[in-house]
């Protein structure tokens, strides 16, 4: 794939008089905790789910998707390396039938939850959060690709200059390697045009490094409808947003499977 990259001092870095304070070490990840409130359900929401592993220094969003319910399957699919966290799933999606058993809540297909902590080994543990999002302009496309912006940083390199975005598998820090992705990452929004993500994710950047000096920026986007990255960075520290876009691969799954006449099951 060709790209188009743009490299350019960030605008009006050298022009703030109080810079931001930039960290010496990676900014620590705060445990929240469940948070099972019903989503909303009106028609204009989609959904994604964000998944946060501090443990390995890892955030991610998957979706959008139309509803929750087609969430179930990839939620099922992270929860099950979590005993613990399984068994409280499991406890969502039943509900006491007045005779001392279990049966199937039903609401859960629609209501959800907000958060959900999968506890690990050792003190790890990964985070679920269920993103609800009002947008019609976007759910009036889907399953088409539509495009999704996040936002990473400030993200810390302890060890030297030179700042690279990834971690490798055990989350442990290597020469290069930028810290601080599952504490300093957020969802900024989803886009049906191109235009508008891209003017988002500009905007989510210059939130991000206003006020620090000495900052220089690169943008390397695909050509045509695809998406990129925006980086920004001086020495030590960097910031990123990502400009996702795929379509919306649970419904169009669904919609395949129903299609032949096949059952689309996620039940514990």
């Amino acid at each position: 794939m060709d790209n188009d990259e743009v490299i350019m001092p960030f605008e009006g870095s050298s022009s703030k008089v109080n810079a931001s304070p930039i960290p010496s070490q990676p900014l620590s990840y705060s445990k929240p905790v469940d948070d099972f409130k019903p989503l909303p359900t009106s028609p204009a929401y989609i959904f994604y789910l964000a998944v946060t592993a501090p443990h390995t220094d890892k955030y991610e969003v998957h979706g959008p998707a139309p509803s929750f319910r087609t969430l179930i399957p990839r939620i099922i699919d992270i929860a099950s390396d979590s005993p613990a966290g399984l068994s409280k799933l499991k406890s969502l999606c039943t509900a006491d039938d007045g005779w001392g058993g279990r049966v199937d809540n039903l609401a859960f297909d629609t209501e959800g939850f907000h958060t959900l902590i999968l506890d690990g080994q050792r003190g790890s543990y990964t985070v679920l959060q269920v993103l609800a999002v009002e947008n019609a302009e976007v759910k009036a496309v889907l399953p088409a690709p539509v495009y999704t912006v996040t936002r990473h940083g400030p993200l810390v390199n302890t060890l030297g200059p030179l700042v690279n975005t990834y971690t490798d598998e055990g989350g442990k820090s290597k020469l290069g390697t930028a810290q601080g992705m599952a504490a300093t990452s957020a969802f900024v929004g989803a886009f049906a045009e191109r235009k508008d993500a891209l003017e988002a994710a500009r905007k989510a950047m210059a939130a991000m490094a206003e006020g620090v000096e000495g900052v220089a920026r690169t943008e390397t986007m695909g050509q045509g409808a695809e998406g990129g990255v925006m980086l920004a960075a001086r020495p030590g520290v960097s910031w990123q947003v990502k400009v996702l876009y795929k379509g919306e691969v649970f419904r169009s799954a669904r919609e395949a499977a129903e299609a032949e006449g096949k059952a689309v099951e996620w039940r514990l």
